[in-house]
Order: structure tokens, then C-alpha cells, then sequence
């Protein structure tokens, strides 16, 4: 396909969309043979076009493409809806990551007709490229499931199932990455400060004289570390090393309650254990949650395996290493910025199917070597325009269903101007793909942080009221995914869930679907002399509450018989002890049927007072509030903070209430 300069995206196993005129750019002239009808390419702003004909659903189709000096032929074709999937971290996260608590994905008798194509993840500060670089479409089975991008994939397969129209989806997501790397310059012409911000990166010697002073001074910091890290040159990793005398620290948790506030450089820690002849017979897994910022384990001094940034959960085998009796632990741990830790409430423990070792608790620690700040390491993908030309222009010359996104945690230092950002990226998208009728669907943004009470300067709040305004816009629909979050994890790992709420979006803006989506919506409120009645779209059969589902607590709580429990898999691979994520299920859905109440609560704020009220279910769509002890009641918030502690409001599907600030 190269000789014939055509786009990487014309390969073995692609999508087309059906029911509309696909074009076919080519850097020379060609033939086109598809579905028994010849194509001639014509000249068209300096390169070759051939334009297909519309096709309905269907295939699989062959195409052959030809030139004079060229032939191809382009198998597993069929035609149905493309979708481009864009964003950050969430977005992109592949489903290897869900395969603990999702396996049941990789045992399908049959694959749906759903096609990934994974997008080169390239950026360009000079203008807008034509075409992408590489990259293939790959089709799901066991083999190729773990790279396919997991939101889309529970998303398209929720799709398929109802529609039974092939699925081709575009993963052109990165992590990290804020709203204004993919936008146009024309999109941002608003904010000229961030054209420049870009714009000086064209030039190439530039770019080079930055990254070389960034990679040099990491690589000379990551060198001294290693070479002045007395625990390497003493083998700190090996079991005879003497770690009585070492200090004692509780883990998980910061390193700064162990007096190490601020630390930067190597920190060794140890830890013992001991485990019968049965449990070192089995297969044995460690797992350590999330450490900040980079590790390396031992068990009885050999390696087990390392992770090189903060975010990826640490799941290790250590394959023959655990012996009966006495073991040891040893995870040395590299501290970048004085943030060190292991995260607390994530899984942090040894085992098997049948047995587990748990960690938590009283450790050794001493520390390798101090060092200063690691010097930070420069991204251009996380600046302005980048990725919109390398990334999303070359895919909007081709028609599209539509557009799933999940961003908005990189713009939470300047929430401010995410809801103009959000709308002028929207509406530039579509006037480049020449349709302004583009559907745009959204993930509103979980949980993070610490739960606490409702704080209108919280910076995640004020994003979700953004991406709310969004739908103002024609042809949006949102996924709120609140309480789908973890307030330890920026990266949640429930986005079967995620996927399931972006197909009701989908459904029922594209596809014109009667449902619930996105949940209880304010529409309007009334104030009666001390009481506020606040009704809600969106409600089905009726308002609801439950205590905060998917919150990470050590005890079940009981729900009223009317939720509705999504569809999650509970892992099996522990069977002694429960996994974090089997607590967040048990939360939903061990005990059922009995006459419990609950209450949702609002915050109002007053003239010298921010109080919080319970709320009380009036009818299927309405709430009411008591504000007769309030001077002079000004603002009524609900779920809005990073991390509100009360969330309780649900619909008949079991849809959460989006956050609402209403002014009085």
C-alpha cells in the first residue's frame, strides 16, 4: 500500500462508513475496484481522489486498488459505523488492564464485529498532516482483545449487540494530555497565548535543544541516584541482609509519616513473611496497588519486575520464587518530587487462588540515597494543536458516525475556560469533517481525591459543570460517570460501566433511543416560602436513593430493592480475602429487598452559613429541601466537589443525578 500513497486506514480488515460517499486519497493515480464497480481516481488539490459509493451494512467486502505499476487487494472489509475515540488516559487505557476483573471478555465464543485501529500517537506544531504515519486494524479474539482501547470496546460491543451493525473504532487518544492539544489554531484563535504556546514549537531546533536538555537531565539525575544508592552496592535486595535496625514505617501510605516528608531519591523497603508448603506449590501473585512514582520488587532477592511511572497498578508473578517458610519482600522505590508512597485501599498482599498473604501493616525501610527534585520531563504532546494536526485532521476528511471523548483531568488547573474550550473544539470538529451535525458524546468526569463536603472552588466540579453545559450544544449526549470513579485512582477500572452509560448517550441522541441517559437532570425549581422544590428530567419511574454506590468501604451497605445493579464481573482469583473492586460490587449488591431508607443531602449556602439538609423524595421527579433555618439561603449545591461525599440521588436505572449549583 505504500508504493500506491494511500492511507494506512485502507488495510486488511477496515470500516468503512456505510450509507455514505467514502473518499479515497492517493498521492498518485489509481483504480478502484469495489463491490463490482470500477472507479477512476480524478485530481483533486494536487493528489488523486476516488469517491465509493454509498453501502449499506454489510460483509465482509474485498477491494482491489491499482496503479500502473501496483496492485492490492484489501480483504475483510465490511461497512458500518465509525467512531472516533478520543482523550487522555481514560480513553486510552487498553483493556490488558481490565483483564483481572473483566476476564469473562476474553473467553466470547464469538467476537462481535468490531474493528480497532490504533492511531500513532504523533504530534506536529507546523501544520495539519493529510495523513497518519501507520498503524492497522485488528479484529477481537483472545489474542488481540488486550490492546484494544476498553471504554470503546464496551461501548461498540453494547452497540453491535442491539443494532448488529459492524463497529470500526478509532483509538486516537493520549495520555496526559489537556483539551487545547486537540484543537485547531483555528479552534483557539480565542486564546492567542496558547497558539503561541504551540506555534514556537515548529520550529525543529528548537524542539531538539529542548528534549535534549530535558532527556540530559533526567538521564544525569536517574544516573547519580543509581550509582550513590549504597542499598545496590550493599544488595539490600537479598534475604541476608540485616534489616532489624532498619526504621519502621506503616504501608501502605506516605512516606512522610515515617518522617520523610518532602524525600526524594532511593527508598528500600522490606518486609517478611511466611507461608506453608501449599501455598508455594501454586501459582503466586503480588500485588501492591499503585506506587509513587517508581519501583522495583524482589522476593528472596531476585527481581519480580519494576514499573517506571506512578500510575499503572503493580501486579507482579514471581514465578518458583516463594518457598516454604520464611520469604522476604523488597521493593525499592524511586522518589521523583517528595510525593512518595504507596497508595492506600488498593489490594496489597501475596497469593493464590486459594490463600493470600496480606502486606499491610509494620515494614522496614531505610533509605539508599537522597537526591534533589528529579528534573521534569517535557511533553509536546501536551501542548496546544499537536495532536489535533497530527492525530484528528487526517480522520476528518472521512465521514464518521460519530465522536465518543473522556478528557478533562489534565485541564484541572484552569477549569475556567474548559466550557468555552469544550464547545470550540465541538463545533471546529465538525465543520473540518463538514458536518456540523456530528455527534459529540462525552464521559462527564468521576470521582478523585478524598471524599468531602460540597466545595464550589473544587476544580473537578467545576469541569463536570462544563461538560453539563455541553449539551446545550445539538447532537451531545453525556455519560456521568461520578460515582464509576475511585478517590485513590485516576485511572478507575470499572469502564465497562463507563462504556455501558456512552452507548445509552449514543443511543438516544444518534439513534433516537427512548432512555434515561444521562440521569436525573435539573430542569427547573420553585421556591414555596421555606421550601425549594427542584424537579428533574430524566427520572424513569422515579427518583431514588442509595448510600454512595461504588465507594470504597470495608462493610456492605444495604439498598433498597429498586437498584439497579450494572453489569460487573467479580474476579476469581481470590477467594480468602476481597479485592477492592469485589467491595465496590458487594456495595451494590449483597443485600437486596429490605426495608431500608437513606437520605440525599444538598448543601445550601447562606448569608453566613453553608449548611448541610437532607432532601426528601416529593414525587418520581421531584425533591424537596427545608430551608426555613437558613438567613437568607443564596446557592443550593449538590455532588459538587472532586469528591462529594453525597451523591446519593439515582433514577429508576440506576443513573446518578447529574451535580447541580443552583443560584436562588
Amino acid at each position: 500500500m505504500k508504493n500506491l500513497l494511500v492511507s494506512p486506514i485502507f488495510s486488511d480488515g477496515m470500516v468503512l462508513q456505510r450509507d455514505s460517499r467514502f473518499p479515497i486519497w492517493s498521492g498518485k493515480k489509481i483504480t478502484v475496484i469495489f463491490l463490482g464497480k470500477t472507479y477512476e481516481a480524478k485530481s483533486a488539490d494536487g493528489k488523486w481522489l476516488v469517491t465509493l459509493d454509498p453501502v449499506g451494512a454489510g460483509g465482509p467486502f474485498e477491494m482491489q486498488i491499482k496503479s500502473d505499476d501496483e496492485s492490492v487487494t484489501i480483504k475483510d472489509i465490511y461497512a458500518g459505523d465509525i467512531w472516533l475515540c478520543s482523550g487522555q488516559s481514560n480513553m486510552e487505557m487498553a483493556m490488558d488492564r481490565l483483564r483481572d476483573d473483566f476476564s469473562e471478555e476474553w473467553k466470547l465464543k464469538e467476537y462481535p464485529i468490531i474493528r480497532h485501529f490504533k492511531a500513532p500517537q504523533e504530534w506536529d506544531f507546523a501544520s495539519v498532516r493529510e495523513d497518519i504515519s501507520g498503524g492497522s486494524w485488528q479484529k477481537p479474539s483472545k489474542e488481540t482483545l488486550a490492546g484494544f482501547t476498553a471504554v470503546p470496546w464496551f461501548f461498540a460491543k453494547n452497540l453491535y449487540e442491539k443494532y448488529r451493525v459492524p463497529i470500526g473504532l478509532i483509538n486516537n487518544a493520549w495520555g496526559g494530555t489537556p483539551i487545547e492539544s486537540w484543537m485547531s489554531r483555528d479552534a483557539l484563535a480565542d486564546f492567542p497565548q496558547q497558539i503561541a504556546l504551540g506555534a514556537q514549537y515548529a520550529d525543529a531546533s528548537k524542539r531538539k535543544e529542548v528534549t535534549g536538555k530535558s532527556a540530559s537531565a533526567i538521564s544525569e539525575w536517574e544516573k547519580n541516584v543509581a550509582h550513590e544508592d549504597i542499598g545496590i552496592s550493599k544488595e539490600w535486595k537479598n534475604q541476608v541482609t540485616d534489616i532489624s535496625s532498619w526504621d519502621d514505617i506503616t504501608l501502605p501510605g506516605n512516606f512522610s509519616s515515617a518522617g520523610l516528608k518532602n524525600f526524594c531519591g532511593a527508598l528500600w523497603l522490606a518486609k517478611d513473611f511466611e507461608v506453608g508448603e501449599d501455598f508455594a506449590s501454586k501459582d503466586v501473585r503480588v500485588w501492591l496497588g499503585t506506587i509513587v512514582d517508581s519501583d522495583t520488587v524482589y522476593i528472596n532477592g531476585v527481581e519480580i519486575g519494576n514499573t517506571g511511572y506512578r500510575y499503572p497498578p503493580r501486579k507482579y508473578v514471581p514465578k518458583g520464587l516463594v518457598k516454604k517458610g520464611k520469604n522476604r519482600i523488597v521493593i525499592r522505590v524511586i522518589c521523583n518530587n517528595g510525593e512518595g508512597g504507596i497508595t492506600t485501599d488498593k489490594p496489597f498482599r501475596i497469593f493464590t487462588d486459594g490463600e493470600s498473604v496480606e502486606l499491610s501493616g509494620t515494614w522496614k525501610c531505610k533509605i539508599g540515597t537522597k537526591a534533589p527534585t528529579r528534573p521534569e520531563e517535557f511533553f509536546f504532546q501536551r501542548l496546544p494543536m499537536g495532536n489535533f494536526n497530527a492525530m484528528v485532521y487526517p480522520f476528518l476528511k472521512y465521514p464518521v458516525k460519530g465522536v465518543i471523548w473522556y478528557q478533562g483531568e489534565s485541564n484541572d488547573s484552569s477549569p475556567g475556560d474548559y466550557k468555552k474550550l469544550f464547545s470550540l473544539m465541538i463545533n471546529d470538529w465538525r465543520k473540518k469533517n463538514n458536518n456540523e451535525k456530528l455527534p459529540f458524546i462525552f464521559v462527564q468526569l468521576p470521582i478523585w481525591r478524598e471524599a468531602s463536603d460540597n466545595n464550589e472552588a473544587h476544580n473537578w466540579a467545576k469541569i463536570r459543570e462544563a461538560q453539563t453545559d455541553a449539551l446545550s450544544l445539538p447532537n451531545t449526549g453525556m455519560a456521568c460517570a461520578l460515582e464509576l470513579g475511585e478517590w485513590n485512582d485516576l485511572h478507575p477500572i470499572n469502564k465497562k460501566d463507563v462504556g455501558y452509560r456512552l452507548f445509552l448517550a449514543a443511543d438516544k441522541t444518534v439513534f433516537a433511543a427512548n432512555n434515561t441517559s444521562p440521569g436525573p437532570t435539573v430542569s427547573r425549581f420553585e421556591r414555596q416560602q421555606d421550601k425549594i422544590n427542584i424537579f428533574f428530567d430524566n427520572c424513569g419511574t422515579g427518583l431514588q436513593v442509595f448510600p454512595n454506590k461504588f465507594e470504597f468501604n470495608h462493610e456492605p451497605h444495604e439498598l433498597v430493592p429498586s437498584v439497579h445493579v450494572p453489569s460487573v464481573h467479580v474476579p476469581s482469583v481470590l477467594t480468602q480475602t476481597t479485592t477492592r473492586y469485589e467491595q465496590k460490587v458487594r456495595d451494590v449488591s449483597v443485600v437486596r429487598g429490605k426495608n431500608s431508607s437513606f437520605t440525599a443531602f444538598v448543601s445550601v449556602i447562606g448569608e453566613d452559613a453553608h449548611v448541610r439538609l437532607p432532601a426528601k423524595i416529593e414525587s418520581t421527579n421531584a425533591i424537596s429541601i427545608d430551608i426555613s433555618g437558613i438567613k437568607n439561603p443564596k446557592k443550593i449545591l449538590y455532588a459538587w466537589a472532586n469528591n462529594p461525599r453525597d451523591r446519593q440521588l439515582f433514577n429508576s436505572d440506576g443513573l446518578p443525578a447529574l451535580p447541580f449549583k443552583i443560584e436562588l
